[in-house]
């Protein structure tokens, strides 16, 4: 098992997986491969070549190994990316694995037995795509608001998101006005953006001013640093707030669990990946 990505060193993967696989006795390992977008077809033909159980997909390779797989999932046609590639006897299917990773956090971390009817995402990138399909699949959700700093790309996201949800997807900007609108009736927001990233730590997407009510829940999917700017920001207002860890560790445990029948210890993964912040 492995990842695929262009770079490839810094990623975290092989800390969490590797956990997985020593505490649960299993003789294979996981390793990082650095493939250049000229070899993503080889490297997926090596997939089968070398009878591996699969790999996880980062960037900038997600779209382009979609024509090199037999079959892709529901999940990921919608996203329109693959980041797991499961190898059955010769027969590759592509997953996407972020929307169980959103869906699960909301779930078991913070606490949602079900989703609130209204919702926001920052954002409208991959991460956005993934994350507007996971909240706009549950049938509690009644409206998705996508902000985002380039209105035609919110816009874009959201027309592709109605067809296939065929929920309400409405669109906006990141002007303080539309995101105090959006704010105000809902439950649940989603920064997928970079803002609050390191080394920039300081960035938040949230507009001077912004009013947050208490009920009001965010979900930062930035994890490093592990406490974001926006986090603060919303605990400050009295609201719950969580980092993206737990998205990070919970993708990557459904694909371990597609490799091998078997689901991760989720703790002994995100311990594993809070040593790295250490």
């Amino acid at each position: 098992m492995g990842v695929i990505g262009d770079p490839i060193a810094h990623s975290l993967s092989p800390d969490m997986h590797n956990a997985a696989i020593d505490a649960l006795g299993i003789d294979c390992c996981y390793v990082a491969w650095h493939v250049l977008p000229e070899r993503v077809a080889e490297a997926v033909a090596g997939v089968r070549g070398l009878d591996i159980l699969g790999l996880n997909v980062t960037i900038p390779h997600k779209l382009a190994v979609m024509e090199h797989v037999d079959r892709i999932s529901e999940e990921a046609l919608a996203v329109g990316a693959v980041n797991t590639i499961h190898n059955e006897d010769g027969e590759l299917t592509g997953y996407n694995t972020d929307v169980f990773g959103v869906l699960m956090s909301l779930e078991r971390v913070a606490g949602f037995v079900s989703l609130p009817a209204q919702c926001v995402v920052l954002g409208a990138g991959g991460a956005a795509r993934a994350v507007t399909y996971a909240l706009a699949s549950r049938d509690e959700v009644e409206r998705v608001t996508l902000l985002n700093r380039t209105t035609e790309k919110a816009e874009a996201l959201a027309l592709d998101m109605e067809k296939i949800t065929g929920k309400s997807i409405l669109p906006g900007g990141m002007e303080a006005a539309e995101q105090q609108s959006a704010l105000v009736d809902a439950g649940l927001v989603v920064n997928t953006t970079s803002l609050g990233m390191h080394p920039q730590v300081e960035g938040s997407p949230l507009a001077e001013g912004i009013e947050i009510h208490p009920e009001l829940v965010l979900y930062d999917t930035v994890y490093n640093p592990l406490r974001t700017t926006m986090m603060v920001q919303f605990e400050s207002a009295g609201a719950r707030a969580f980092g993206g860890l737990d998205m990070l560790v919970y993708q990557g445990a459904r694909s371990f669990e597609l490799w091998t029948g078997t689901f991760p210890p989720t703790d002994v993964m995100k311990q594993a990946l809070i040593g790295r912040f250490s």
